[in-house]
């Protein structure tokens, strides 16, 4: 599967330039802007005419990084510009590339509709797909009953496993190198970092899969009777497997035991509290959702303990 097209492919005429009334120069003018439906407006409506589909009033979608927007039947992503000081481009290409892929199985994500680059005033890369009707898990995941969480869970365990599989190398990330690199991890005690270089070193032998990155309770969207469909593709990338748990615990699941028996099967709660741990030195924003989950650990020790606490009670 082979999805790299030069840019020069990718980008479409436009014939009407400075559609897009807004100057931007770094992270913060871009924070005012990227949810306003009145300034994205007058850009979106041409790309629909290029792409020939029915254009209706923008809606806001949840914030994330990117312009998102709900148009009728579809959602149009529109990616950050190179002018905010933030190279949205590997983004793009691993969300175009994981859409394929997962449509290719046949697994429950949203349809790829149309994607290009469209050069106004900045050069903004776009995705078309249609809207998925649907709550997200974390809105509606305290409400729920047991019996409703453990079909998610084995919902999602059934799309994990169908896309966890060896893969090209889509967008060159190092999930290894990039993890034990990151500024995220600095403030981390000694002897966690200490034990995150042995855990990874060892990582290297295991085989690379695709993996979400980022499964999040706001990137499942619940469609009813336990079916799910994923979204935001980002931060998809090939990785130890294990990579996916620390999302699908912390946040998704949030240590739920209905969740997770739904996903994990029998496992004991000494496994999971290992397999939490790793997972969590394995990936490059572990230290920052523990941090906020279940606050500062002192060592390996007091992050083992904490996880087995919130997965015990």
């Amino acid at each position: 599967m082979i999805l790299a097209t030069t840019l020069e492919e990718e980008v479409k005429d436009i014939s009407q330039r400075d559609l897009f009334q807004f100057d931007i120069h770094d992270w913060e003018t871009w924070g005012r802007v990227f949810r306003s439906t009145d300034l994205f407006t007058p850009l979106v409506k041409r790309i629909f005419a290029i792409e020939g589909l029915d254009f209706t009033e923008l809606e806001n979608c949840k914030p994330g990084t990117n312009g998102v927007f709900r148009v009728g039947d579809y959602i149009a992503k529109v990616f950050v510009p190179l002018e905010s000081g933030y190279d949205s481009e590997p983004d793009y290409r691993s969300e175009l590339y994981a859409l394929h892929r997962a449509n290719s199985l046949g697994v429950s994500v949203p349809r790829l509709v149309a994607n290009g680059a469209v050069q106004d005033r900045y050069l903004f890369r776009y995705l078309i797909m249609d809207y998925v009707a649907g709550e997200t898990l974390g809105d509606i995941k305290s409400s729920l009953a047991p019996e409703h969480k453990v079909r998610i869970g084995e919902s999602l365990r059934r799309i994990v496993h169908c896309w966890a599989t060896p893969c090209e190398d889509f967008n060159g990330v190092d999930a290894i190198a990039r993890t034990l690199a990151s500024k995220r991890w600095i403030d981390a005690s000694v002897s966690l970092r200490a034990e995150q270089q042995v855990l990874l070193s060892a990582m290297r032998l295991q085989p690379q899969v695709y993996v979400h990155g980022d499964l999040t309770e706001d990137n499942l969207i619940v469609t009813g009777g336990g079916a799910i469909t994923v979204v935001d593709f980002a931060d998809s990338l090939r990785a130890p497997a294990i990579y996916e748990d620390m999302t699908i615990i912390c946040d998704a699941f949030s240590f739920d035991s209905h969740f997770l028996r739904g996903y994990y099967g029998n496992r004991s709660t000494e496994e999971l509290a290992d397999l939490c741990f790793k997972a969590t030195l394995c990936h490059e924003y572990g230290y920052n959702v523990i941090r906020s989950v279940l606050g500062v650990p002192s060592d390996c020790a007091d992050l083992k303990r904490r996880i087995m606490e919130r997965l015990s009670g």
